[in-house]
């Protein structure tokens, strides 16, 4: 039995996060994240995707393409959001990013199946991806095998605490951006992209969306956007 695997994408997602920081760090969590998987070459074939548009809701399996593998003397315990950034737990008790092998695993919504060019695109909701990230593969959610009646959450049994999220001197931009993108923005910002250890009122942080760099503060448990400039590359 060998020690190495390799395997080959079947495809990549297009996302509106283009750098770590924003991203959700749940797949769900954020509804506006919409993208799109594309197939490789290979994997566009329609008769490879025919009947998936019965579920709604599909399993991404993933790389972690823009994180480093843990090395041999990393910590074995991580610190997660939710516990305050304070309190460890064992790294296979978490779903920290940093892992022993980069692999991601996030349930999305498919919103449709579109053809292209004789082949086909998912077009997929609540993502928690970077954009460009390879997909292994990809598998139906099945609702009364993955969402067991017993289920237990351990210490991430309840949803995270939301901020409310209030435009200030970039409300102007609202007259600017779709429907879409408002949304895409307040429901990042409310899921707090800050790492948890980070509470300074008067730190402005930069969040990239796409094409724009939202820059906003945190402060009493709301955020307030300041401006929204055009990204830099």
């Amino acid at each position: 039995m060998t020690d190495d695997w390799r395997m080959e994408p079947i495809g990549h997602i297009e996302s509106p996060y283009r750098e770590g920081f924003g991203i959700p760090r749940q797949s769900g969590i954020v509804p506006a994240a919409t993208g799109i998987l594309v197939p490789t070459a290979e994997w566009r074939d329609p008769a490879a995707w025919q009947g998936i548009e019965a579920f709604s809701h599909l399993w991404l399996v993933w790389v972690f393409h823009a994180k480093r593998r843990m090395q041999t003397g990393d910590r074995k315990a991580v610190r997660p959001p939710r516990l305050g950034g304070n309190e460890r737990v064992g790294v296979f008790a978490s779903r920290a990013p940093i892992r022993p092998n980069p692999i991601g695993l996030s349930v999305v919504r498919l919103i449709d199946v579109q053809p292209v060019d004789g082949g086909v695109q998912l077009h997929l909701g609540g993502l928690d991806l970077l954009d460009g990230t390879p997909i292994l593969d990809v598998k139906p959610h099945v609702p009364y095998a993955d969402c067991p009646a017993d289920s237990r959450g351990g210490w991430a049994s309840a949803p995270p605490e939301r901020l409310a999220v209030v435009w200030g001197a970039a409300e102007p931009w609202l007259d600017q951006l779709s429907p879409e993108r408002i949304a895409l923005i307040e429901q990042t910002l409310a899921q707090d992209p800050r790492p948890a250890f980070h509470d300074d009122p008067e730190r402005v942080y930069g969040m990239r969306i796409e094409e724009i760099d939202v820059r906003f503060v945190v402060r009493e448990h709301r955020a307030e956007i300041r401006e929204i400039v055009p990204a830099t590359d």
